[in-house]
């Protein structure tokens, strides 16, 4: 398995880590099955240039059981402890996340070590069709979502994700819920965004066609589904009725390091999430040093200048598009 980039060594500010935790165990703690079905990119109308543009044709998947019930039982005691240590601002924006924690692995071992998995990284790669490692930026690498307090918003607007890969998996009982069901856009994102009148990874909380629209049910907590988050346009809706709804969203980096990624970092930089700017810098070098390296051994003697100039640019463009954006965040 291709290792990811390590948590840091330090812990954001104001994080609380959980204390006398039990030990994640592969063994006991996941009951790892298959999806009923899975939708390619294609099968939602990306034309054969775009889905080449992606590291696979893999769009989204049908809720597949993830954790066993001792495996549930841990991690809904261990999100529930951490709520009260949940995020406070509107980090994703005032339209999006209503409650919510990030870099949940600064704060639980469990969840941590959950999130790298071995396992886990494993099944997920089979079923995408490319190699994937749990995210290098801790932030979205293990996430939890809560119902918001006011059942008027919805547990997540319309959009699309930051990261490439992410799972989204039922923590909390899903059949007392009355609303709060996951929804994607049968069609291409740009469809969906133009239908709203938004683009980016921008958020909103309109409807589209109920024929467009999919529900993904799940059957029970411990199960999940994957998706290509940056290509389907997505949402968890409003509660009818106020109840525990809890799910938890790791995020996964394709590799190796080299490979293309669709990390937003220049969108992520705008989030306010403590240790952020760091964590995606980390990111940005991590993949910079490997393009780079790479590059020691396919420059060839017979490059010319201009050859040369495109190969550098190609390996730093992301880490200097982002350096210029942290240094002048006001631009765009």
């Amino acid at each position: 398995m291709v290792q990811t980039l390590p948590f840091p060594n330090q812990r954001p500010p104001n994080y609380i880590k959980l204390e006398n935790e039990p030990q994640f165990d592969a063994r006991k703690h996941l009951n790892l099955g298959s999806p009923e079905t899975i939708i390619t990119l294609s099968q939602l109308g990306y034309t054969e240039a775009e889905v080449k543009d992606c590291p696979t044709s893999f769009g989204v998947s049908t809720a597949f059981k993830i954790l066993s019930d001792e495996g549930v039982a841990v991690m809904h005691e261990t999100c529930n402890a951490m709520y009260a240590n949940r995020n406070v601002s509107v980090g994703t924006g005032v339209n999006r996340l209503g409650s919510y924690v990030r870099g949940a692995g600064y704060r639980s071992q469990f969840i941590k070590d959950f999130c790298d998995s071995p396992e886990l990284a494993e099944h997920l790669s089979a079923m995408a069709g490319v190699s994937l490692a749990r995210h290098s930026v801790p932030a979205v690498a293990c996430g939890v979502n809560y119902a918001p307090k006011d059942i008027r918003k919805a547990v997540d607007s319309w959009h699309v994700d930051s990261v490439a890969f992410d799972i989204v998996m039922m923590v909390s009982d899903p059949t007392i819920l009355e609303g709060g069901e996951f929804q994607y856009f049968h069609g291409t994102k740009m469809e969906g965004q133009s239908l709203l009148g938004i683009e980016g990874e921008e958020g909103v909380d309109v409807e589209l066609p109920p024929d467009r629209v999919v529900t993904v049910p799940f059957p029970a907590a411990g199960y999940g589904f994957m998706q290509q988050g940056n290509m389907i346009f997505h949402r968890a809706c409003r509660l009818k009725k106020k109840a525990e709804r809890i799910t938890m969203i790791p995020s996964f980096v394709v590799t190796p390091a080299t490979a293309k990624d669709a990390t937003n970092s220049i969108n992520m930089s705008g989030w306010d999430d403590p240790g952020l700017p760091a964590e995606l810098a980390r990111h940005e070098a991590w993949r910079a040093s490997a393009r780079l390296e790479k590059l020691i051994d396919t420059i060839s003697l017979h490059d010319d200048t201009t050859a040369l100039v495109q190969q550098l640019d190609e390996a730093l463009e992301p880490l200097l598009k982002f350096r210029n954006r942290i240094s002048a965040p006001g631009k765009s």
